[in-house]
């Protein structure tokens, strides 16, 4: 049997006929294609579908708690759960804008010198030696000249050589006591040290955030004796007391004063320079006469002891050299830590300094 050809024109209306009964369709219904017209991705997903519908058929249904046992059972409650206690770290601290200038020193890993005085050897030797000169002469004074007085002399011949021995015991003490207390340096204690911390926090109560400020000081003792280690502690920024700032701040000069002080210089060099290299033999004498001249500056401190400034750490009188010491930032890194109580008297002097 031949198979009978379909006809072209005989089967497009037919195709347009069942088109039309799809459309007039409700839109709830759904069309059903072909399995053959369908693609291989609709067909897949819709046998997994369906044998996710026979799962579903096979599962044990659950038991539905009754209304009895909804009422009588409370809602569980979830377990509190404690805070966690954060560490804040020196070096995140500093990202704090509240941070002050004296924890951003503190949160450093090594101590941060703030103050260092000089080696004052002169200074030293000036004043112990004067005072056990003064010391040494006051008892000569007295056991010659009121202890063993010569007969036929007045009563008031040993009394007077005895007052002349008290004053210069007096005097020879105060010489020796001239470096007591002197300051030889101030630190910034790093906020990781175990001691500066267990000390800041018997003295106030501080939070994880707040680095702890101390301050290393060290200083010489109140015996006058040469050779004694140097005395250290430890003490509160807020408990320093400084009795003028050590930064003093002068008026700048203006661009023709500049030009003006560097052809100044330019020219006293010069005119040194010429006046050394044709007097060649007397060099030798003027180079001596200037290192004895420093070398009386510093004795002279020793005598009067001019050059230092007075501070007072928690209630006790120290002193600082103001002259030949090295101080952070020229003083304004002390100045920003320990607290400043001006004296009229030192703030007038002050301020007559600065007038030009």
């Amino acid at each position: 049997m031949t198979p009978v050809s379909i006809c072209k024109g005989c089967s497009r209306p037919i195709i347009i006929l069942y088109n039309s009964f799809e459309t007039l369709r409700p839109s709830n219904q759904t069309t059903k294609i072909l399995s053959w017209l369908q693609p291989s991705l609709v067909r897949t997903n819709r046998r997994s579908f369906g044998t996710t519908k026979a799962r579903a058929a096979f599962q044990k249904p659950q038991p539905k708690p009754s209304p009895s046992s909804n009422s009588t059972s409370k809602p569980s409650r979830a377990a509190p759960v404690p805070p966690r206690s954060t560490i804040v770290s020196p070096a995140a601290s500093l990202q704090s804008p509240r941070l002050s200038y004296a924890q951003k020193l503190a949160a450093k890993s090594s101590s941060t010198t703030l103050y260092e005085a000089g080696p004052n050897r002169a200074f030293l030797f000036s004043s112990y030696t004067a005072g056990l000169s003064c010391i040494a002469g006051a008892a000569v004074n007295v056991l010659v000249n009121v202890y063993n007085v010569p007969p036929g002399l007045h009563f008031a011949v040993p009394v007077a050589f005895g007052a002349v021995g008290i004053a210069m015991v007096y005097i020879g003490t105060r010489f020796a006591l001239m470096p007591a207390g002197a300051i030889h340096s101030i630190k910034v204690l790093p906020a990781r040290s175990a001691k500066a911390s267990a000390q800041a926090a018997k003295a106030t109560p501080l939070s994880a955030s707040v680095v702890p400020v101390r301050l290393e000081i060290e200083a010489r003792r109140s015996l006058p004796i040469p050779g004694l280690p140097l005395r250290r502690f430890e003490v509160d920024p807020n408990n320093v007391i400084m009795k003028a700032p050590m930064y003093n701040r002068k008026a700048a000069p203006s661009d023709y004063e500049k030009m003006l002080m560097k052809q100044e210089e330019a020219a006293r060099r010069q005119k040194e320079r010429d006046y050394e290299m044709s007097h060649l033999l007397t060099a030798p004498f003027r180079h001596a006469a200037r290192a004895f001249g420093i070398f009386f500056a510093n004795f002279r401190r020793g005598l009067t002891g001019e050059g230092f400034a007075p501070v007072i750490i928690n209630g006790v009188k120290y002193k600082l050299d103001i002259t030949s010491a090295y101080v952070l930032e020229e003083g304004r890194a002390l100045d920003r830590i320990v607290r400043i109580e001006e004296d009229p008297a030192l703030a007038r002097l002050a301020a007559k300094k600065r007038q030009p």
